[in-house]
């Protein structure tokens, strides 16, 4: 298993745990409704993305069989998929701004953009 591979399942485990433990939060009362986004956000993007990201860096090579080339780059691509995630569950619940959110917005499109880009190359390279 590439390196890319186990951080992406390992944090989808952590982003399903907070997510979670924020949806409880929010049903018992102790945070505003305005963090609603952020729950899921945090379930979304933070545990299904990621777990698609993990077993598709695992798995897709292994149905081509194909060795992945870019392990390093994937590597970074699981790394911005959490810090867009962190930057706009962040922005949102403590209102930091549309910007704020755009920002890591953009850095999470980015992230998914570069994932689509490494399992096509995987796909048909």
């Amino acid at each position: 298993m590439i390196p890319a591979s186990r951080l992406a399942l390992t944090a989808a485990l952590f982003w399903f745990v907070a997510g979670n433990l924020l949806g409880l939060l929010l049903g018992l009362g102790f945070l505003p409704y305005t963090w609603r986004p952020v729950h899921g956000h945090l379930q979304l993007l933070g545990f299904v993305s990621l777990m698609i990201y993990g077993v598709a860096y695992h798995a897709l090579p292994r149905f081509r069989g194909v060795v992945f080339r870019r392990p390093g780059l994937a590597l970074c691509q699981v790394a911005l998929a959490n810090l867009g995630l962190l930057g706009m569950a962040l922005g949102w619940g403590l209102a930091l701004g549309p910007v704020f959110w755009g920002v890591f917005a953009g850095v999470s499109a980015l992230a998914g953009l570069l994932f689509a880009l490494l399992m096509l190359e995987v796909l048909w390279g």
